[in-house]
């Protein structure tokens, strides 16, 4: 059950940023191909859930790098960050505040700026760490809601094309 609703999670995110091709398939594991498939990884804080993934710039499609500001010409992973109720549909961020940080194997992790979007009624938050393949690329996101707090980690490797 808990995988079916990531897979879910997954294609509807990607969907709600527009992409016209079939979501890549994923696993429940938190590292996999940047380049192939979407890494995902989730928790639950103050009622909501929060469920990440990432997926290599090269494998954007031209109408949601240009939506949300991607250079695809810079080589490098998007994490999204997807914020929803326990059944998958929208919920208010509140008082949601996140914090992450990026880095490759080789170097030490840097905060990364993670940019709202909202997209019919749905918030998402996307950010962009910029490294040239082969990398290892580890991220790291903090939330904090309502007095609770978690920490979500997870690796997305970078293949040369």
């Amino acid at each position: 059950m808990h995988r079916l609703t990531c897979i879910a999670a997954i294609a509807f995110a990607l969907a709600a940023c527009g992409r016209s091709e079939p979501a890549a398939p994923t696993t429940s594991a938190s590292s996999t191909s940047a380049s192939s498939a979407a890494a995902s990884t989730s928790a639950t804080i103050g009622g909501v859930t929060l469920q990440t993934s990432t997926v290599a710039i090269a494998d954007l499609n031209d109408a949601v790098a240009q939506r949300y500001g991607i250079d695809r010409a810079r080589e490098g992973v998007l994490l999204l960050v997807t914020v929803r109720d326990a059944a998958g549909n929208a919920a208010e961020p509140g008082d949601l505040q996140l914090t992450a940080t990026a880095g490759t194997l080789t170097d030490p992790p840097k905060p990364l700026e993670l940019r709202g979007i909202r997209t019919e009624g749905m918030t998402d938050y996307i950010g962009v760490f910029h490294a040239t393949p082969p990398a290892s690329v580890q991220f790291r996101l903090t939330a904090t809601r309502g007095g609770s707090r978690a920490e979500i980690a997870t690796t997305a490797e970078l293949y040369p094309r």
